[in-house]
């Protein structure tokens, strides 16, 4: 045995004789409450106090009053004893319990982001209350459930789901026959029937799948399909585990709007205009990335909380599309567009200095491809003043000199 083992060792003796003498000071031993109990909050003490009840109550005789009391006290103390056990276990994070792939810890009062009164169990639906009840929570998709009906929960985590397959359903509402299902929940394949008065089916607006009342609990979520197909940002109800893989993928940069709706942006004025906007930043980009200055103002870093804006001007989030909606995305990109424009048209004289002069006038100033009164040549990609470009009559000289060439 190490040095440090028989220190340990030595600790725990002291601390389990202390707690047994502050019990045999405590002269009310014998009329703790339920609240004195549930006061207690280290493993030890209530394991000392365990063990001086079932001395108590080994030494009382068998009809007594007084046994009766400790044979119930003994049994609430065993009860809180394997409440603080969790406790300690799910607090420490080399100890995180992970349970169909959820990575569960302890849950504090403090950390709640709502009344301890409004949380309820996802595994047994039941109400937690705290601090008399242990919460746990998952750190990835925020499952909450009791420390003791962690070993029965059934939902995978959404993050796992997200890591393997980040896709959206885009099919409105691809709804399943009860029958399809075998008439039981999607989720935890308990029986389900339309005629049975406490388990009615409820449909997941986003999967189809019909789920029982434990399982759905009517939570709403915007639908991603309604979105980019109906432009509809109204919440519709949802299971459980389909609110939380909606959560979970909110951000994620997947829909291409091109591809599944290109006729949007005939529809969505400000939707256009910010595909314009990006289309701009991946532009100005290339000046940005040869600029010195640009790169030590670190100008790019301002997009940082939508990296994809910087990676390619089709992909977009469900929550980009909410800003949208919500007239937030303006606000955030408009003043970012407007100054790496600033940057390169006005402040900076090396990004100045790469600027094109119209191929069809020759004047001064400088255009650039992301100004509005510019145009460029499918073919070739010459810029030229857009009043220039659009003369009657008038094609790109470069491509017309090539052709001659040719």
């Amino acid at each position: 045995m190490s040095a440090d083992d028989i220190n340990e060792k030595i600790d725990y003796k002291k601390e389990e004789s202390d707690c047994l003498n502050n019990l045999l000071v405590d002269e009310n031993y014998y009329s703790w409450q339920l609240e004195d109990i549930w006061n207690m909050g280290k493993v030890i003490e209530i394991q000392v106090a365990i063990d001086k009840c079932k001395e108590s109550i080994l030494a009382l005789e068998e009809t007594s009053e007084e046994k009766r009391l400790l044979v119930q006290r003994l049994v609430k103390l065993r009860l809180r004893l394997q409440e603080v056990q969790e406790l300690e276990i799910y607090m420490d994070p080399k100890k995180m319990k992970l349970v169909q792939s959820h990575k569960f810890v302890s849950l504090s009062v403090t950390q709640l982001k709502f009344h301890p009164s409004q949380i309820y169990c996802e595994t047994c639906c039941g109400l937690i209350w705290i601090p008399v009840q242990s919460c746990f929570v998952c750190l990835d998709c925020e499952y909450i459930s009791h420390g003791h009906c962690l070993n029965s929960v059934k939902r995978i985590c959404a993050s796992i789901m997200v890591k393997e397959n980040p896709t959206y359903i885009l099919e409105i509402c691809p709804e399943k026959s009860l029958g399809n299902q075998n008439y039981r929940c999607a989720e935890c394949k308990a029986g389900i029937l339309f005629n049975s008065t406490l388990n009615q089916p409820l449909l997941c607006d986003y999967s189809g799948h019909y789920f029982c009342s434990e399982c759905h609990w009517g939570s709403l979520s915007i639908i991603p399909s309604r979105v980019v197909l109906n432009w509809d940002f109204q919440g519709y109800p949802v299971s459980k585990g389909s609110k939380q893989y909606l959560t979970l993928m909110r951000k994620k940069s997947i829909l291409n709007l091109e591809s599944i709706n290109p006729k949007l942006f005939s529809f969505v004025e400000e939707l256009a205009y910010v595909k314009r906007l990006r289309s701009n930043v991946m532009i100005m980009k290339e000046y940005i990335l040869a600029c010195k200055e640009a790169l030590e103002a670190k100008l790019l870093r301002l997009l940082e909380d939508r990296q994809h804006f910087v990676e390619n001007a089709d992909y977009y989030s469900l929550q980009d599309l909410i800003d949208i909606y919500n007239n937030d995305m303006l606000s955030y990109l408009d003043p970012i567009h407007s100054q790496f424009f600033r940057h390169i048209t006005q402040d900076c004289l090396g990004c100045r200095g790469k600027g094109h002069v119209c191929r069809l006038c020759g004047q001064l100033p400088e255009v650039f491809p992301f100004e509005v009164s510019v145009s460029q040549c499918d073919n070739c990609r010459s810029v030229f003043h857009r009043h220039c470009f659009e003369k009657k009559g008038v094609v790109c000289p470069k491509c017309a000199k090539d052709k001659f060439v040719n």
